[in-house]
């Protein structure tokens, strides 16, 4: 059986964009950001935090990115990706959060947002 599992997070960046190239020259980029999470503590309490997530961006997620500013509002359609790492004795499990698009919701001086590009953009 296959699936897919498309997460959507709305939060702001709260680092520049952190710009590099994979193996292949590629460019990639890595967000920091900054969702608030809500939950329920006991039936009918809720309790928020802030949480701080760092996004991988590829392809046409990465050249939307690597435009962004401290500050930009967005909301960012991903996929989990699963790693291993293996040591002696020992494997650990990890998960990456690889974005699939972006939507700018709110940047200041923007004129009419949202901007979108998904995955699979050629721009």
């Amino acid at each position: 059986m296959s699936s897919i599992s498309q997460l959507y997070l709305p939060g702001r960046i709260i680092a520049e964009p952190d710009k590099r190239t994979t193996k292949q020259g590629k460019l990639w980029v890595q967000l920091l950001i900054q969702i608030e999470l809500v939950r329920e503590t006991r039936p009918g309490e809720f309790q928020t935090e802030s949480v701080v997530l760092p996004v991988n961006c590829f392809s046409g997620p990465a050249k939307l990115a690597e435009m962004l500013h401290v500050g930009d509002r967005l909301i960012i359609g991903c996929h989990l990706y699963g790693t291993q790492f293996e040591a002696p004795k020992v494997i650990k499990h990890g998960v990456q959060i690889i974005a699939d698009s972006i939507v700018i919701s709110h940047r200041l001086g923007l004129p009419n947002p949202p901007n979108t590009i998904p995955a699979a953009s050629n721009r």
